[in-house]
């Protein structure tokens, strides 16, 4: 920071005060390292309690004390507030017509679990300082995803449309895909997205999918997610056999397209880690498969140690696919749905390989390639390394890039 001028206002509007998945997490970890960098960061999240990780002197904490969609006592209130969150939007206009100055930039992180699109537009009416993060798809599909979770396929329906009404797309039920819908309709009449003035990206491939969806004034700032990892020396991926799945294991990752090849292949070795409901399914369909339920971040880089690739199978679209780039920083290659954002990460024959999704003999024969030659998981595992760390995406790069896209916005306003 160069001068006590260079300091802006920063306004961070949230769902949680806590990680509560990884756009709280992303939200934050930016308000430390904004705070650390001089700058004044009101934090504003609907439900709390605030993360002691929100503990600085240059972070004040607004508290809208709201119910998420699943605590709230009232199904009835939990129903409306979740479509427009009239109390949030009022707690926070009041809030914003004291703090907003011409230094000042509101930046919404994650908004569908408590607050509501009413918060984006409160936000727009006190300045056009106003950035969101596409942490997900919800901004154009009603269930934040552009995937029919009956079929188990991606959703290339017009979203909103008389045909996206007529299909039951959804993890629960009908009438919660009637409610989103209703949601999603309510969030376009305000603005959302169509007025939104700036939003942030996080992979060109995210980027591509909802810009039919905005506005052509919109304007696009790219900053990836921040990820925590420490440089160490490469590790070797010939020196093992196993291959890792690491995530929920759940129909949409694509983890029955990894086990339909673990079964027809039991000479592979193949690890899950994480948990889901497919878990005790996948246990019982492949006993010979290893199951190490969630890993923390030290447990996670040691079963990478010993890994031939990352196999990242999601038939989501996914908006960044964060492990691919974890397992690239400790040398790891790794085997990608070519279906999902996490493509972007992966320079195919270079860096890993690509797939077609859900296509379980594409998965199997990129599988047994690097297995068969383990000069070829080396020399992609080392090259991800190399491409990583020329410029990796670390918390520092994180907060520098969005000081310069923040200023840029102030100027535009």
């Amino acid at each position: 920071m160069d001068s006590k001028s260079d300091c802006m206002k920063i306004i961070i509007i949230n769902d949680y005060g806590f990680v509560q998945g990884g756009a709280s997490q992303v939200a934050i970890n930016s308000a430390q390292g904004l705070a650390e960098a001089g700058h004044e960061v009101f934090f504003v999240y609907g439900v709390g309690p605030a993360s002691p990780d929100l503990e600085h002197p240059n972070i004040k904490l607004i508290d809208l004390q709201q119910y998420d969609l699943i605590s709230n006592p009232s199904r009835v209130n939990a129903a409306l507030s979740g479509v427009w969150n009239r109390e949030a939007e009022k707690s926070l206009s009041i809030f914003l017509k004291r703090e907003v100055d011409e230094d000042t930039v509101v930046h919404v992180h994650a908004w569908v679990k408590s607050l509501s699109a009413s918060v984006v537009r409160a936000s727009l009416k006190e300045t056009q300082a106003v950035v969101v993060t596409l942490h997900d798809y919800f901004t154009a599909c009603p269930n934040g995803g552009f995937y029919n979770y009956q079929t188990g396929q991606s959703c290339h329906l017009e979203p909103m449309s008389l045909s996206c009404l007529a299909t039951n797309c959804d993890a629960r039920s009908y009438p919660q895909k009637l409610w989103r819908f209703i949601r999603q309709g309510v969030a376009s009449a305000s603005g959302v997205p169509r007025e939104l003035p700036h939003v942030i990206y996080v992979s060109s491939f995210s980027k591509e999918i909802l810009r039919p969806y905005l506005s052509s004034n919109t304007h696009y700032w790219h900053v990836p997610n921040p990820i925590n990892v420490r440089r160490v020396d490469p590790f070797t991926p010939s020196a093992t056999k196993n291959f890792s799945y690491i995530g929920r294991l759940a129909l949409e990752k694509g983890v029955l397209t990894l086990a339909e090849v673990a079964k027809s292949h039991p000479e592979y070795s193949v690890r899950f880690v994480g948990t889901g409901e497919l878990k005790e399914m996948l246990k019982k369909e492949l006993p010979h498969a290893a199951f190490t339920g969630w890993a923390d971040r030290e447990q996670m880089d040691n079963y990478l140690a010993r890994t031939r690739a990352l196999i990242f199978p999601s038939n989501l679209y996914e908006t960044q696919g964060m492990t691919v780039a974890e397992a690239a920083a400790l040398g790891v290659p790794s085997i990608v749905s070519d279906t999902c954002a996490a493509r972007d990460y992966v320079e195919h024959e270079y860096t890993g390989l690509l797939f077609k999704g859900g296509d379980a003999e594409a998965l199997h024969q990129a599988m047994m390639r690097l297995l068969e030659d383990p000069g070829l998981a080396d020399r992609l595992g080392r090259n991800a390394y190399e491409r990583f760390w020329q410029s990796p995406p670390t918390l520092e790069q994180h907060i520098s890039q969005l000081e310069s896209s923040y200023r840029k916005i102030i100027d535009k306003a």
